[in-house]
């Protein structure tokens, strides 16, 4: 053993002459050939979808519930009869009017024959110029009385409609509030909730840092969990102002349903494209030490790395990051293998293998050579 340990001292141990040491290979580091792209920066935002119309119907007659006409799931059109009210009270109050207006009416034909007496008898001298007046006065105000008590009619007969339920646009009843015998009014529970499947509605919070790119008919797209396709709509309007709570804007968004595939309620993810760099540089987050919106980076330059200051710009979604300033478009960038060097110092660039961005995450530095004992 002490035999073997003399032979083998003098190959491997402390006593190996430093000019065989100084030899060791150059660190290999990955690298990528920077070259300017057109880059669509975009965004996926959550949304629940809604109706593109919505309402509670609520009955402006105050009765009680006679019959329905129509019920949950039901397609109607604006204008359909969807319930009945009690209408008893309504009718009489109706009959009443018709009744005054009649008295109106005959009291007006009684008035214009005394203004018609009153002008004749005047020609005549028998009666004076006030008394004439008065005649045609009185004549004058059953005229109005006759015009109040036919709006007194119309409005009755206005009111006797209301207990005729109606839609007020084409869609489908999306549920019914109350039973048959209940008590509704003006003041009382919605009795249908209807909603209109031609278009649908997306409303999407979008974050204060998103919000300057925002504008309306800006183009989105829509993908809905369980469903094959998208569809695309526009922005069709925007609140004034930022929820104080979560920072965010709301957005709504319009899409075309006429096929009625979409359904209120279903969850899906709206994607909008914010901005599109043209020509920009774009690296990897790996291959940068960042300071706010500055960093570090190194290329390789005649087989030493060297070290070079960046001025940043966007983060990228996928988190790659635009450089302004401190590349050049033919770079060769380390992105693997940044924490083995520093600047000047002699380095083996090893080409980034060319694989999908989701498998970036297994690449590893080729192994260093292994030196003989």
């Amino acid at each position: 053993m002490l035999v073997l340990a003399v032979l083998i001292g003098p190959g491997c141990g402390p006593g190996r002459p430093a000019q065989e040491q100084a030899k060791r290979p150059p660190p290999p580091v990955v690298v990528k050939e920077v070259q300017p792209e057109d880059v669509v920066v975009s965004r996926t935002y959550l949304v629940t979808l809604a109706p593109g119309e919505q309402a509670n119907v609520v009955s402006r007659a105050s009765g009680y519930v006679l019959a329905w006409l129509v019920d949950r799931g039901d397609r109607v059109r604006a204008g359909q009869k969807m319930a009945l009210i009690e209408g008893r009270e309504l009718s009489d109050q109706e009959h009443q009017a018709a009744a005054q207006l009649e008295a109106a009416r005959a009291a007006l034909a009684n008035a214009r024959d005394q203004a018609e007496r009153a002008r004749r008898l005047l020609q005549q001298k028998f009666i004076s110029q006030a008394e004439a007046d008065a005649a045609e006065a009185q004549a004058r105000v059953a005229e109005a009385q006759v015009r109040a008590a036919e709006a007194a009619l119309g409005l009755t007969r206005t009111r006797k409609a209301y207990a005729e339920i109606a839609a007020p646009f084409d869609g489908y009843v999306v549920r019914r509030h109350v039973d048959i015998g209940a008590l509704v009014g003006p003041q009382g529970p919605a009795l249908f909730t209807v909603g209109s499947l031609a278009r649908i509605r997306a409303v999407a919070a979008v974050p204060q840092d998103d919000v300057k790119f925002l504008k309306v008919g800006q183009v989105a797209r829509l993908a809905v969990e369980g469903m094959d396709g998208t569809w695309e709509g526009r922005v069709s309007r925007m609140s004034p102002s930022l929820d104080t709570a979560t920072r965010t804007l709301e957005i709504e968004v319009q899409f075309d349903n006429s096929e009625e595939r979409l359904r209120p309620g279903m969850f899906g993810r709206l994607t909008l494209e914010l901005e599109r760099l043209e020509r920009a540089l774009i690296v990897p987050p790996r291959a940068i030490a960042r300071d706010g919106e500055t960093g570090t980076a190194f290329v390789v330059r005649d087989g030493r790395a060297r070290e070079v200051r960046l001025r940043l710009g966007r983060t990228l979604p996928d988190g790659r990051v635009q450089v302004l300033d401190g590349l050049n478009p033919g770079d060769r960038l380390i992105t693997l293998g940044r924490d083995l060097v520093h600047d000047g110092m002699e380095v083996q660039a090893v080409p980034e293998p060319r694989e999908d961005a989701s498998s970036t995450r297994d690449r590893r530095l080729p192994p260093e050579r292994e030196r003989p004992c």
